[in-house]
């Protein structure tokens, strides 16, 4: 039996052989690669453009100055299609890595190694359903921003006469500054906290007022509004700054409803201002009746010491003193006694 069975011709000339060229396999391989050309080549005749649509990619660092090399993925399957982009195209359409697109361009491809690979010139890129693309971006952003903040929980702080920041709205017409106050009572003087009137709707300027604190308690509180008001309580500036803030800090928004991603990096979160206020007064309550306790216990210790220590001990007379003293007294009964003797 041959091992390369041959397939029968119906031609009889098909088994003359002694016309043919007979080439070297290195010839071969450039006949074979010649063919692949003409078959990549034939794709450039193609002048429909495709429009796909996917999430894209990080883009592979190449040493093309003009062009990007990233991945087109379908997020349903998870088939990848490799794009061919010029950098300034992506620039216009404000694109990312992560973005849903739609990318128009042209079905091409080119030989590498032996091999037809596909090649997708993009020509046009846009953002598919705009709105919520930059409500995705910003949602991305923001869990970056929170998987990089530090953990770090500050206690409520215990040393004498600690120094409070009060961060509230600058609107004439809000009262929650006055609601904390009350709430706080008289315990804490007016020089111990210092109010700090802010644009609570500028990150910028709400993150800088957090800046300035210098005090060992920083108090961040608002009244009750729609859910955009809240909006900078999740911007990612102002978390960056409030998680950095050594001070112990304490978030008072709104009522129970207006929940914010600020609350996951505050020590405390209160549901009021006036919530805010009590918290602060019984947390400096339970200070300083512990430091009271641990006073007294100190006075007492220190009365126990002064009594051990005020215990005299007699002092002891000198042996000389009293060898003469009893010589005296030795003296004295044998003269009563003689005395007596003599009385009898």
């Amino acid at each position: 039996m041959d091992a390369f069975p041959r397939r029968s011709r119906s031609s009889s000339a098909a088994g003359d052989t002694t016309t043919l060229t007979v080439l070297s396999p290195l010839q071969v391989q450039d006949l074979f690669s010649a063919r692949l050309d003409e078959i990549c080549a034939a794709f450039d005749e193609w002048g429909f453009p495709l429009i796909v649509a996917g999430q894209l990619g990080d883009a592979a660092p190449n040493a093309y100055p003009k062009y990007y090399q990233l991945p087109l993925t379908d997020p349903q399957f998870g088939t990848t299609l490799a794009l061919e982009v010029q950098k300034s195209i992506l620039a216009r359409a404000e694109v990312g890595p992560g973005d849903y697109v739609h990318v128009t361009g042209m079905l091409r491809a080119r030989q590498y190694r032996g091999q037809v690979v596909l090649r997708f010139e993009v020509v046009a890129v846009e953002l598919h359903d705009p709105d919520r693309q930059k409500i995705e971006r910003v949602e991305r952003s923001v869990l970056d921003v929170l998987r990089g903040l530090p953990c770090a929980f500050h206690p409520y702080p215990t040393r004498p006469e600690a120094r409070l920041l009060l961060i509230h709205s600058a609107a004439s017409s809000a009262l929650v500054a006055e609601d904390f106050l009350q709430a706080l009572g008289g315990a804490w003087r007016p020089e111990r906290v210092r109010s700090l009137p802010t644009a609570m709707n500028d990150p910028s300027r709400l993150a800088e007022a957090i800046r300035t604190c210098r005090e060992d308690i920083i108090v961040l509180i608002r009244g009750g509004g729609d859910v955009s008001d809240f909006v900078v309580f999740e911007n990612p500036l102002v978390l960056e700054v409030l998680a950095a803030c050594p001070a112990h800090r304490v978030l008072g928004l709104g009522h129970t409803a207006n929940r914010t991603l600020a609350e996951r990096v505050v020590d405390h979160a209160a549901t009021t201002p006036a919530d805010a206020g009590h918290y602060i007064r019984r947390m400096s309550g339970r200070v300083w009746q512990e430091q009271e306790e641990a006073r007294a216990q100190q006075e007492e210790m220190a009365a126990l010491r002064d009594s051990v220590t005020q215990t005299v001990v007699p002092e002891r007379t000198p042996i000389g003193t009293r060898l003469r003293n009893g010589l005296i007294l030795f003296a004295i009964g044998v003269a009563l006694g003689l005395l007596l003797t003599r009385l009898l």
